[in-house]
């Protein structure tokens, strides 16, 4: 008997909050490389007053919206 599991990954658009597929999104990451962007992502656990999001993953249709809308879910503005 032969048994076969598939899973199905359903992403979240951070700017917008639709759903999409792995393949159509776009992630971007806050810093040039991964390692980095994992290292901002722990000190944002760390030092919640900091703020921002480490990655944004992006849907095709939010593609097209200004940059000012990723930048401010980065790096959003200091009280």
């Amino acid at each position: 008997m032969v048994t076969k599991t598939e899973t199905t990954q359903q992403l979240m658009c951070d700017l917008c909050g639709r759903e999409m597929n792995p393949s159509d999104s776009v992630t971007l990451y806050r810093s040039d490389n991964r390692v980095s962007a994992v290292k901002v992502a722990a000190a944002s656990l760390l030092r919640p007053e900091q703020g921002g999001a480490s990655n944004v993953d992006i849907c095709p249709a939010c593609r097209h919206r200004p940059v000012q809308d990723v930048l401010t879910l980065m790096y959003p503005p200091r009280a």
